[in-house]
């Protein structure tokens, strides 16, 4: 269902990306047009007729939506909504199916990942690997890169809406810059760290992530070999509100979280 539901508000939003956009503002540095509320709706809408008794958590707020229930669906029906509402291509849909723990851990079950443009659909099952579709039809594992060394690492990110973050931002750039390959800022945190999964890049990193963002393709990214956690390399726990996140081909993990930690604690000099 994750991947049906992704692949069918893909085709809404690859339609709607060549049709003039309604933008409207929900917040500082923060947009949503007209096709994040009818891809989400088309979503939520097959999710209900099949099982009416399951939960939702979604990025854009819909009071009839149930937010309880055995499943719950943590939906971002456009994850990059900045780059659609400009013409960057650069976007994707993100569902994914959730068990939530008696202590509120969540245990990801399915999740799919869709990039309308480029007809890519990621997927996995928790325990059953994770693979990517492209538009060849051919289906393939998917397995994060075997870089080793920090200056072969393609580093990815996204700024902040919070001027406070940007600055934190700025300042583990400026001492990843000369340590590694070269860093993009993406503007889609499912599609970066679904490329991690498929070994395209390498690490990216994100002060303001929520739980929408990440539900999917921390599944791949799970089951392609890859680690997600906070900037110290803790576990992450999900909150709405958003969170500071790493994540990694895991091979490099450690060498970037030393970096970010020396950022946040610089040595003192008696």
């Amino acid at each position: 269902m994750a991947q049906e539901t992704a692949v069918s508000a893909g085709a809404i939003i690859r339609h709607n990306f060549y049709q003039p956009r309604q933008v409207s503002s929900k917040g500082f540095r923060d947009v949503v047009t007209d096709t994040d509320f009818a891809a989400q709706a088309a979503i939520t809408n097959a999710i209900r007729r099949r099982w009416p008794d399951h939960g939702f958590l979604t990025e854009e707020e819909d009071s009839d939506l149930p937010t309880g229930g055995p499943i719950i669906w943590v939906i971002d029906p456009l994850d990059g909504t900045i780059n659609f509402s400009r013409g960057l291509p650069v976007f994707c849909v993100s569902v994914a199916a959730v068990q939530f723990a008696p202590d509120g851990r969540p245990q990801i079950l399915a999740g799919a990942v869709y990039d309308p443009l480029r007809e890519e659909l990621f997927s996995g099952q928790r325990g059953q690997g994770a693979t990517v579709k492209s538009g060849d039809g051919v289906e393939r594992r998917l397995r994060v890169s075997a870089i080793r060394d920090l200056g072969q690492v393609l580093l990815t990110h996204d700024w902040s809406h919070v001027p406070a973050l940007r600055e934190e931002g700025l300042n583990y750039i400026t001492n990843l810059t000369h340590k590694v390959f070269n860093i993009r800022a993406v503007g889609s945190a499912t599609l970066a760290l679904s490329w991690i999964a498929a070994g395209r890049v390498d690490a990216y990193f994100n002060f303001t992530i929520k739980p929408w963002d990440i539900a999917a393709a921390a599944l791949l990214l799970a089951e392609a070999g890859g680690q997600l956690t906070d900037m110290a390399g803790q576990p992450l726990v999900w909150d709405n509100n958003g969170m500071k996140c790493l994540g990694s081909n895991g091979r490099v993990h450690a060498l970037i979280t030393d970096i970010m930690t020396q950022c946040t604690n610089p040595p003192i000099h008696k």
